[in-house]
């Protein structure tokens, strides 16, 4: 018997392009890429946002977004809290997360992740981020991130090019 037999739905695995506005965030490789591609858009000064479509590998076994991949982008939305604090300083790793799953995402949906910064000191970032899909909230979350001083980092090559290329990426949309 197939793995097929007992997962007979499929969601598109393909990736439909994000909605316009958006840019496809550059990966860190790892398991970014195996999750990804998880895209940003900005609608303001001081604003970010990160989103993904739920596709096949993000499917727990009823066929709705796994709460792992949930957590998952919840994570990976320390993007925006990097663009938004600057990129003088690592902001890694993260140290807390507390998560509320609100609704279920559907395959083909649409995430989007809001991302406000609440509070940096020296050393630590305190966020919020807040997803729906539409209108629709989905999960809302907490995360505490470190603040790394760049030389303390084994490898800061990612750090030294995300910045500008996401600038690159958002003047090529006019944002």
């Amino acid at each position: 018997m197939t793995l097929d037999a007992f997962h007979p739905f499929k969601a598109p695995e393909s990736n439909p392009p994000a909605p316009e506005g958006w840019i496809e965030l550059p990966s860190p490789g790892g398991f970014c890429d195996t999750f990804g591609p998880v895209h940003a858009t900005r609608d303001g000064p001081g604003q970010f946002a990160v989103g993904f479509r739920c596709t096949e590998r993000h499917l727990n076994p009823s066929h709705y977004c796994h709460g792992a991949a949930l957590a998952a982008f919840t994570d990976m939305q320390a993007y925006g809290v990097q663009h938004l604090v600057g990129y003088e300083a690592a902001v890694v790793p993260t140290i807390s997360m507390n998560i509320d799953f609100l609704s279920i995402v559907h395959p083909g949906d649409w995430v989007r992740g809001d991302i406000e910064v609440t509070r940096k000191t020296r050393n630590l970032v305190f966020a919020q981020m807040r997803c729906s899909v539409g209108d629709r909230p989905v999960m809302n979350a907490r995360a505490l991130f470190k603040v790394m001083a760049m030389h303390a980092l084994a490898d800061t090559t990612y750090f030294d090019r995300i910045g500008p290329e996401i600038e690159r990426r958002f003047a090529r949309i006019g944002r």
